[in-house]
């Protein structure tokens, strides 16, 4: 007799254990050696595979669609920001304030125009930069600490035809920019440049333009920043199939 046959036949003796019940359940274990132990059978597993497998299939692409349009939401709200930025930064010092931006290089750079820098000359400096030090443009790029657009973001508008704003009914970036000499800086570039009344202007002639806008894309949808003539930001989000823009 084994030590649980021993136990359920002479153990404790307990009252319960003359019960019908108990004697049942003691006979059961005798016969199977062990309890019934519950659990998924092949065919279960398989199914709950599959459809695990199947989820997953439809839940990616749409996680990584939502995702790339979130990062390029985000580098619109940046660029959008810093124009705001720069408009107050004009105003405040009395002073030229403009967003840099490398098309081909995916960065761009809040600048400020120091006008006691360089011998009294002036030059543009980066606005996060406290030492002041003149910008230089080596291939459209200009030195100092750089934003740079997330993964998958570039600049441009996937060929559409049509513009957000009815100043600008054919899409096309902010005019190129100068470097501080007011030569034009070479490479692909493109600048919002205001004067210090928070009016963006033509940074040649200083007059104020009717817009200027910077557009970027990461395939699926185009997003735009544009200014007016009275200084006024509006972001822009449309697909990159076809212009149906919408206000952000």
């Amino acid at each position: 007799m084994t030590y649980r046959e021993d136990r359920l036949a002479i153990g404790l003796h307990l009252p319960w254990q003359n019960s019908k019940p108990f004697h049942y359940l003691a006979e059961r274990m005798k016969k199977t050696g062990k309890s019934k132990q519950a659990g998924f059978t092949m065919l279960e597993m398989l199914v709950v595979i599959g459809m695990s497998i199947i989820i997953t299939a439809i839940a990616i692409p749409r996680y990584l669609t939502i995702a790339a349009s979130l990062r390029a939401s985000g580098d619109m709200r940046s660029l959008s920001g810093l124009l705001a930025q720069a408009k107050m930064r004009a105003a405040g010092d009395f002073t030229h304030a403009r967003v840099y931006v490398n098309l081909t290089g995916n960065t761009y750079q809040l600048q400020a125009w120091n006008k006691a820098a360089n011998a009294g000359a002036g030059c543009w400096v980066a606005d996060a930069d406290r030492t002041n030090t003149c910008l230089t443009f080596g291939g459209g790029q200009p030195s100092g600490s750089l934003f740079v657009l997330q993964q998958g973001d570039t600049f441009g508008f996937n060929g559409l035809a049509t513009g957000p704003t009815p100043g600008q009914p054919t899409p096309s970036q902010a005019a190129g920019c100068l470097d501080s000499a007011g030569a034009a800086v070479g490479g692909n570039t493109a600048c919002i440049v205001f004067n210090s009344r928070g009016i963006p202007i033509n940074a040649t002639t200083l007059a104020p333009i009717p817009t200027g806008a910077f557009y970027l894309t990461n395939g699926s949808v185009v997003d735009a920043v544009t200014i007016s003539a009275t200084g006024s930001i509006q972001s822009w989000s449309s697909p990159a199939s076809s212009a149906n823009w919408y206000s952000q």
